[in-house]
């Protein structure tokens, strides 16, 4: 019996061993996919706020127990599960201090805006008909494929206006995600966009 077993062994050390020299030494391995695995992904929330850590460690619990969706087409707009609660004096219009922030993601191959398959382009619509002058919009992603995510701030400008949006490397699946953070606009309202979260699928 230890006979065989040295001799599995050797034989595996052999293949391993051929192996090594079917191999060109210049080979390079496949690049990891988008996003940090879950130690590096708290690590990073936790140098941006503890809401970003809030919001990671809320969706890793929840990739525990995942719940299955149904891959919508493609081109389709996907919208967030709920709106986020948004407080500040105006956020509603006039003094109104209370809205509802939607927003979608659109997934790839899109041609506008330009999405590549793999990627999620995120969009926020403002509360009140004024343009933006400041965001501070957190989207947090995990890719319940492969476990890596990310924490991004939809930071797009077009002449130096905030679009409150990104397109983010999230890898193809079904993708957790969270929403929080500010929105400031030229009128001077500062709106309060509560977490909320969506399930996209890129």
């Amino acid at each position: 019996m230890q006979q065989r077993r040295w001799t599995v062994r050797s034989l595996t050390a052999a293949a391993a061993a051929a192996v090594a020299v079917a191999v060109p030494a210049h080979a390079v391995a496949e690049p990891a996919p988008p996003g940090l695995p879950p130690d590096a992904l708290r690590a990073a929330a936790a140098a941006d706020s503890p809401e970003a850590l809030r919001a990671v460690e809320s969706l890793l619990d929840a990739a525990r127990t995942p719940a299955l969706f149904e891959p919508p087409p493609r081109n389709t707009p996907q919208p967030f599960m709920q709106p986020a609660p948004t407080f500040g004096l105006g956020c509603g219009g006039g003094f109104t201090p209370y809205a509802m922030t939607t927003g979608w993601a659109q997934p790839g191959p899109n041609a506008v805006p330009p999405v590549q398959i793999g990627q999620l382009k995120i969009f926020v619509s403002p509360t009140i008909p004024t343009l933006p002058a400041r965001a501070d919009l957190k989207f947090v992603w995990l890719n319940m494929e492969n476990f890596r995510g990310g924490v991004a701030t939809l930071d797009d400008t077009v002449g130096g206006v905030p679009q409150l949006s990104k397109t983010l490397d999230t890898g193809t699946g079904p993708v957790l995600s969270a929403l929080f953070g500010s929105v400031q606009y030229v009128d001077g309202t500062f709106c309060q966009v509560v977490y909320t979260m969506g399930a996209f699928f890129a």
